[in-house]
């Protein structure tokens, strides 16, 4: 009797799921939300809404991206490439050995950048068992690999840093440093979090990059030690959050000589592909402060881009500002297409004798996830571009997943690309 119920009622929710048709706002944080937060999380994650507030599309899809030098710029003496990807949520089953080509389609990209960015979603701790969802443990070799190929820093702020405890993220940091992989996000004293965040040079341009995270999952930072995990709670509803620490950080970046300050941020809403208007007027806050350039992660679904021209006469920065609201997965922990779909962001800088930088450009490679046969294991990021137009050229994939790829094409022009902005994609 109690096994029917049981299945009249998982029938029931399953009718609910598929069948309905609404859209719930939360914080998206189970510190915050209350129960239904759960069965409106597997709605959207079965079902990701593709709608929003129509002011809210309208002004995404009329988006500028073409960035223009300073009027009174002169001759350019440098450049500066950033490679952006999103979160890295590596599967137990994946090794470097079943990996080995998943950069392939972007070796080129990787050879030419200066730097190398992306989420780094759980802890790696090497004298732990590899672990999935919900305590991630990443392979140590899998962290390796992507220092091997090309990945140089990743934030380490987000809501599993603290998957395996204050000990772990510890031993994560310690396991990067070993790597001569730079982070940014969390920390071993106060000291480290205020001052140590990475301010590297790049064809001659000092960038700063910062990290923070709305969540840790409920788990608890340390007592005393607030500044192990750089946390802001970002997405609340009836209160506005305090910036204060970003602004902090801004002013230091500056005083260490970083001419464009990069900021991560861990925010937005899962399963979502539009972050909701409060997340926007945050975005805006932070460059205000000073900030550049803001790479959003943790929706697992890409969020669309926005040129922002700050407003503020006293700030100092660029004249023109970016912001990508999620870079979705690189590497997805979620089967299905959508998380699967997601773009490699190449943003260039430029830098004039008297010392002016401005963003250049921006573009987009789409790129699809693949992460290959039950008996390969063969995983790949594949260039979505290159496999439609030349199909013979991946006869790896199955046949019957190219529709997956012009789905995605589909999805990346409806959604993420403001109109009339083909020129910014690098087949």
């Amino acid at each position: 009797m109690k096994k029917k119920f049981l299945l009249l009622g998982l029938m029931f929710l399953s009718f609910l799921i598929f069948s309905a048709r609404f859209y719930k706002d939360s914080v998206g944080d189970l510190e915050h939300d209350p129960p239904w937060f759960f069965f409106w999380w597997i709605y959207k994650y079965l079902n990701p809404p593709k709608d929003a507030y129509p002011e809210l599309v309208r002004y995404f899809k009329e988006q500028d991206l073409n960035f223009t030098a300073p009027e009174d710029a002169e001759e350019v003496i440098t450049c500066a490439e950033i490679l952006a990807m999103g979160d890295l949520m590596v599967r137990e089953a994946m090794t470097p050995q079943n990996s080995s080509a998943l950069f392939a389609d972007l070796k080129e990209e990787f050879k030419e950048a200066d730097l190398v960015f992306a989420n780094l979603e759980a802890p790696v701790v090497p004298d732990r068992a590899v672990s999935d969802f919900p305590r991630y443990n990443f392979r140590k070799e899998m962290v390796e690999f992507f220092k091997q190929e090309g990945i140089d820093i990743v934030s380490t702020a987000n809501n599993h840093c603290l998957d395996q405890g204050p000990e772990g993220l510890l031993a994560t940091l310690n396991y990067l440093d070993q790597l001569g992989l730079y982070h940014t996000g969390t920390a071993r004293s106060e000291e480290e979090r205020d001052y140590g965040f990475p301010v590297l040079e790049a064809g001659g341009i000092k960038i700063a990059f910062l990290g923070y995270t709305f969540s840790t999952n409920s788990r608890k930072i340390p007592k005393g030690k607030p500044w192990m995990v750089n946390r802001i709670y970002f997405n609340l509803i009836d209160q506005e959050p305090d910036l204060s620490l970003i602004e902090k950080h801004i002013k230091i970046a500056r005083e260490r000589g970083a001419e464009v300050v990069v900021v991560s941020l861990h925010w937005s809403l899962e399963n979502e592909f539009y972050p909701p208007p409060r997340i926007v007027e945050r975005a805006h806050k932070i460059m205000e402060m000073g900030a550049d350039i803001i790479f959003g992660h943790h929706p697992h679904l890409l969020q669309p881009m926005e040129r922002y021209l700050p407003k503020n006469s006293e700030r100092e920065g660029l004249p023109e500002a970016f912001i990508i609201y999620s870079l979705g997965n690189l590497i997805p922990d979620q089967p299905s297409w959508q998380y699967r779909t997601t773009v490699v962001l190449k943003l260039e800088l430029k830098k004039d004798e008297a010392g002016r930088v401005w963003i250049d450009s921006v573009r987009v490679i789409p790129v699809y996830f693949y992460p290959g046969s039950l008996t390969r294991r063969d995983a790949h990021l594949l260039r979505i571009e290159r496999a439609l137009n030349e199909p013979e050229k991946y006869n790896f994939f199955p046949k019957r997943k190219f529709k997956n790829l012009r789905k995605a094409k589909a999805l990346i022009e409806e959604i993420f690309l403001p109109t009339n902005t083909q020129e910014i994609i690098i087949p």
